[in-house]
């Protein structure tokens, strides 16, 4: 698990505690939606990415670790899934496209989150501390604070209007 993921997972706990829908948006691996899955039985959780070998991926690891309340789903950016309708996002978004620095993902990723999100739910974001998102979370989403921050990575959590 690389260190930014690590980050997200430590303030899990502590973030939408009356969730019962989220979704690990660009889920990779399917690590984050396993963790919550696990530490929240009762929460139905969708792992989404737009890449085949990461759902691939997320799929193995839901059914290795025995997790039913998991959906996997490939879809770019949440296209498919109905608007205001998740308790919570995680995300944490590429910042990069080969080796050049590009937020566009990012910010497209932002702009999927406030979709789905109903009014009051929370997205929950991990990202390079020194790419400065909050402005920008703040705008799309809604009051956005800060819940852990290292010199390497930002934690923040914001909330939909």
């Amino acid at each position: 698990i690389d260190i930014g993921t690590r980050a997200l997972l430590t303030v899990l706990p502590s973030v939408a505690p009356d969730a019962t829908t989220a979704a690990d948006l660009g889920c990779g691996s399917g690590v984050v939606a396993a963790t919550l899955a696990q530490a929240r039985p009762r929460i139905a959780v969708l792992a989404s990415d737009v890449s085949a070998g990461a759902v691939a991926s997320a799929a193995a690891t839901a059914q290795a670790n025995g997790l039913d309340n998991i959906t996997v789903s490939r879809d770019d950016a949440l296209a498919a899934h109905p608007g205001a309708s998740l308790d919570l996002v995680l995300l944490n978004p590429p910042f990069h496209l080969g080796a050049t620095v590009h937020t566009g993902a990012a910010s497209r990723l932002f702009e999927a989150a406030a979709r789905v999100l109903r009014p009051g739910g929370e997205l929950v974001t991990v990202f390079n501390s020194h790419l400065a998102y909050r402005p920008e979370l703040t705008r799309v989403v809604g009051p956005t604070d800060e819940l852990d921050r290292t010199s390497k990575f930002t934690v923040t959590r914001s909330r939909k209007r």
